[in-house]
């Protein structure tokens, strides 16, 4: 039975790296590589198959310091180890088997998965289910769409994420701007946290407001309000150059139109070859089997 989100939409990083964590090292390759990632990302993408969604793509990261965000700001998720040689490897093969699987796969040089979603989304414009457990995705949704986190099975509309972070979806990028986001290594404005970076954005709405009429911070009911004042105003070109890259871009140049995600997977002689070098076994063969 077809899903009622017709756009998947899915951050294949998190899942691949949830499953490289999760799953137990005791499955590997013909070539003796250990390919737990592979096995759980499988099955994952067989459990979203299974939904039978209209269309769905799938965005991955090419690299963790190839990105546009690197080049304006070296630090960003520099606190983040690189992949050994066996999780390139996995990596790769998580590739090979969305796109055998016959699932629209991309992965850009210069932009990381966020952005592909974003472009996709604004691009396609059709109500869309966002898998991810990514908090930065939250920006793009509008009342029809959803983030979907699959491992906790939890949807989340608008009126949640403003219940979790306390600013509306299109407020996010400049909340993580002003109380900084240690994941990704961005430290946002000094002592401005959440609780003080929402108070400002339910006043102000957006950072270009806040500076707008940034002598009335001084004025509102915040503790120290004559300090964060002056922390912003000493901090604004740190704070400006955080917004670049807490934003999700959504206008990156793709000629990808709706037909391009249906799923049409490859021979099942090429799927039975990836099967047999993933030494997989019966369970997941007869998934494969059934669903494709």
């Amino acid at each position: 039975m077809r899903d009622s989100y017709p756009l998947y939409l899915v951050d294949a990083s998190i899942y691949i790296f949830r499953a490289y964590f999760s799953v137990p090292d005791h499955f590997s390759a013909r070539n003796g590589e250990s390919v737990n990632a592979v096995y759980g990302y499988t099955q994952f993408l067989l459990d979203l198959i299974e939904r039978q969604p209209a269309y769905i793509s799938v965005a991955f990261d090419e690299s963790l310091v190839s990105c546009y965000r690197n080049e304006i700001y070296p630090a960003y998720k520099a606190n983040r180890d690189l992949p050994d040689n066996n999780l390139k490897y996995q990596l790769a093969q998580c590739q090979a088997v969305t796109e055998l699987f016959g699932l629209h796969g991309l992965s850009l040089k210069d932009f990381e998965a966020d952005d592909i979603i974003g472009t996709l989304h604004k691009k396609l414009d059709i109500p869309t289910l966002i898998i991810t457990r990514d908090k930065d995705l939250g920006q793009l949704i509008g009342e029809q769409d959803r983030l979907w986190d699959f491992a906790n099975d939890q949807l989340s509309g608008p009126d949640d994420v403003k219940q979790k972070f306390g600013v509306r979806p299109y407020q996010i990028a400049d909340f993580l701007a002003l109380a900084g986001d240690a994941v990704d290594n961005i430290p946002g404005a000094p002592g401005i946290g959440a609780k003080t970076a929402v108070a400002l954005l339910r006043e102000f709405d957006t950072i270009d407001n806040l500076y707008t009429a940034i002598e009335q911070v001084s004025e509102m009911k915040l503790r120290g309000a004559k300090k964060v004042q002056q922390t912003l105003m000493d901090h604004r070109e740190d704070i400006a150059l955080y917004r670049q890259i807490t934003g999700i871009e959504c206008d990156i140049p793709l000629n990808t139109v709706l037909q391009d995600l249906t799923i049409t997977p490859r021979s099942k002689n090429e799927i039975n070859e990836f099967c047999d070098e993933m030494k997989f076994g019966q369970r997941i063969r007869d998934r494969v089997e059934s669903l494709l």
